[in-house]
């Protein structure tokens, strides 16, 4: 019996499911996410950021931070659906974790792979916002109720155009399978033939994170928090790990779609199982960057302006793509 638990310890399928790319680098990366933005946001604002706690640029500020709310008290009103309140941000906080076990990181770097690993990615991302929304009915309290009505609202905004811009894509490498996307991209990036599609997708991947000036639904100088004003300690520490575990996903997925995935210039004495995630963190690096800057140098919008956005101007772009994408199947390739 122990040689089998040692067998599989060390086998690759568990290796690849808790460290990388599994569930210790998909924390570390939350992780990492927070810091970088509170030193990024810092310099937007030339101001200094985390640091004092840790020798190097405040790296153990988040870890303080996280301690401190997980040694809050977790207060549930009396009006409240308490086990809903209670159970719907723990589920929504650890459901894009489910994204991850299908993006491939590399050309052998993928826990589960799967000829439909697209559709089951954003099968994943279209149910992700659900247990929100049931938190924030659970609440029983005004603003809760006033966000989870701007959430349902900003759903129909960039639900739609997410999903368009996606079709393309599928058209021109024939294929839902994420490996293959990135395959098909060896030549030139899909950002170059589909720029449309790329910035349709860009702009709902932050509404669908709620990044400024998409944070419609908590709006603190409106709605305190919005619908997750009720929430505190542990519990407001799941809504923010999920918040930001999707926002790392949808960095990693934009780099796979549309920058070529792993597929970079050689890099010389690098084993290309090094090479490849490399690649695919920077690109997804920069992109969560221009997420994450959005928020120093943009104001919110308000939730008239963001349909207005979704269904005047983000649909008609999408169609307009895969109308486009067509043709260069039909005629080109």
């Amino acid at each position: 019996m122990f040689s089998t638990i040692i067998d599989i310890l060390t086998s690759e399928e568990f290796i690849k499911a808790a460290f990388f790319p599994g569930i210790t680098l998909v924390m570390l990366y939350a992780l990492f996410t927070v810091w970088y933005e509170r030193k990024l946001l810092a310099r937007v604002a030339l101001r200094i950021g985390p640091l004092h706690v840790g020798k190097i640029a405040g790296v153990f500020q988040l870890v303080a931070d996280a301690v401190k709310l997980l040694t809050k008290e977790v207060i549930v009103p009396s009006k409240a659906y308490k086990i809903l309140f209670v159970i719907s941000p723990i589920i929504g906080g650890f459901l894009p974790l489910l994204i991850f076990p299908f993006i491939p990181f590399g050309s052998s770097w993928i826990i589960y792979p799967s000829n439909v690993s697209l559709l089951i990615v954003f099968a994943i991302i279209a149910v992700s916002p659900i247990p929100f929304l049931v938190a924030a009915w659970a609440s029983r309290s005004k603003y809760p109720f006033i966000g989870m009505l701007r959430f349902g609202f900003q759903l129909f905004a960039y639900e739609v155009p997410l999903f368009l811009a996606l079709i393309p894509v599928v058209i021109l490498t024939g294929s839902l399978d994420l490996q293959e996307i990135v395959t098909a991209q060896k030549n030139f990036p899909f950002i170059l033939i589909l720029p449309l599609s790329f910035i349709v997708f860009l702009i709902s991947s932050i509404a669908e994170v709620e990044r400024i000036p998409f944070d419609i639904p908590t709006a603190e100088q409106e709605l305190v928090a919005g619908w997750t004003t009720e929430y505190s300690g542990v519990l407001l520490e799941f809504i923010q790990l999920g918040a930001y575990l999707k926002a790392d996903a949808l960095a990693v997925i934009t780099s796979i779609l549309f920058l070529g995935g792993w597929l970079g210039p050689d890099i010389p004495f690098i084993p290309l199982e090094i090479e490849e995630p490399f690649w695919l963190m920077l690109k997804s690096l920069i992109v969560l960057s221009f997420i994450l800057f959005l928020r120093g140098v943009y104001p919110r919008i308000t939730i008239d302006r963001l349909l207005d956005l979704g269904w005047r101007t983000l649909i008609p772009l999408a169609l307009l793509n895969i109308f486009i994408a067509a043709i260069i199947v039909v005629y080109i390739f």
